[in-house]
């Protein structure tokens, strides 16, 4: 079995997303239940495994106190017959539809017929729709209906990664919870997790790489985490020569920008380009990066590594490399040579003259 699943939280404390999970509880403090939650985020951030939870909280027979940050809330007990069946995926009041696949007006037509049916194993019906955003937009009006007036028993928790494609009286009747991208606290907490349960030695650095590669998603951090131990990288050399080395980190890079170091920086792109790196998430990192130093020169960002880069780079600097690499990335994807229009884009800014940079 893959981390991942192995080690997928069961209990709203054990949400990697420390923001998320104290949300959570204050909504499940109480003994109500809202009819229909909307999970709203990018991919990997915890949408499915915070929606089984709930699936199990709201039809747990032995339903368990639990405090966070002096909060008092229920817990599913996963031990009753009804947690253990839904953990298993055999539940038969609980089920999970990926919109992607059945995102026609029948399916959805056939979800309101049953709905009406009492549920047979349990106190609620919970219908987890994954992805809601993909369904037609008949299927939509009729998921509409059945949120405007759901029986009693029925509760509907939907899962996005696009909440801009769902029409907003669908939004209007759910609560919404918006995961975000995982910060590398978050992501470092959830490896550390995995690590210590199976008992591996492996560096902080590795894990920091990891957090930063992983780009928000913690599913994405434990299957590069799987994928390292399972080729015996656990030494950071070892490491390097399979995800790349760390020169090339975003970090780095800005680094070079700010100095106009045109020879290094072709070298990084150089060994990106021999290695079959990925040009398209590398700029896309850069971005990242350049973004939040932007927020830190207004006091949104602080942690400690970002509040640093901001000295090197004034901000008409970061809003100059924040255009150009951004009409960079969609010609990487239709390049015959990805790490080709990033040379010509860091040549042009290391060549052309401007102000002086802060240091």
């Amino acid at each position: 079995m893959s981390f991942y699943r192995k080690y997928r939280p069961q209990t709203i404390s054990e949400l990697d997303s420390e923001q998320m999970s104290t949300r959570l509880a204050k909504t499940f403090s109480g003994g109500n239940f809202p009819h229909a939650l909307l999970f709203a985020g990018p991919k990997g951030t915890g949408k499915t495994s915070a929606a089984r939870i709930i699936a199990k909280l709201i039809n747990c027979t032995h339903k368990k106190k639990s405090a966070i940050k002096g909060i008092s809330y229920f817990e599913p007990c996963n031990t009753c017959d009804s947690c253990l069946s839904i953990i298993r995926g055999n539940h038969m009041d609980v089920l999970e539809i990926d919109a992607a696949s059945n995102r026609g007006i029948d399916e959805i037509r056939d979800l309101r017929e049953k709905i009406r049916l009492s549920p047979g194993q349990s106190a609620f019906k919970v219908y987890i729709i994954d992805e809601v955003h993909m369904l037609t937009t008949e299927a939509f009006n009729a998921l509409l209906k059945t949120l405007e007036e759901p029986p009693p028993h029925a509760i509907f928790i939907l899962a996005t990664t696009d909440p801009d494609k769902l029409p907003g009286t669908i939004i209007s009747r759910t609560m919404l919870f918006s995961f975000s991208k995982a910060g590398k606290r978050d992501i470092m907490h959830s490896l550390k997790r995995v690590v210590n349960s199976e008992g591996i030695t492996i560096s902080e650095e590795i894990l920091l790489q990891i957090s930063e590669l992983a780009d928000g998603s913690f599913r994405d951090a434990t299957k590069i985490l799987e994928q390292a131990l399972s080729e015996g990288a656990t030494t950071l050399s070892q490491f390097e020569k399979i995800f790349g080395k760390s020169s090339s980190s975003a970090v780095s890079v800005v680094s070079l920008l700010a100095k106009k170091d045109t020879k290094s920086l072709l070298t990084i792109l150089e060994d990106l380009d021999s290695s079959g790196g990925d040009a398209r998430k590398f700029v896309s990192d850069l971005l990242n990066l350049l973004h939040s130093i932007l927020l830190a020169y207004y006091e949104i960002k602080t942690e400690e590594d970002i509040i640093k880069m901001k000295n090197i780079l004034t901000v008409p600097d970061i809003i100059s490399l924040i255009k150009l690499f951004s009409t960079v990335y969609p010609m990487v994807k239709n390049s015959s040579s990805p790490v080709l229009p990033v040379m010509v884009a860091v040549v042009e800014w290391c060549e052309k003259k401007s102000e002086k940079l802060k240091v």
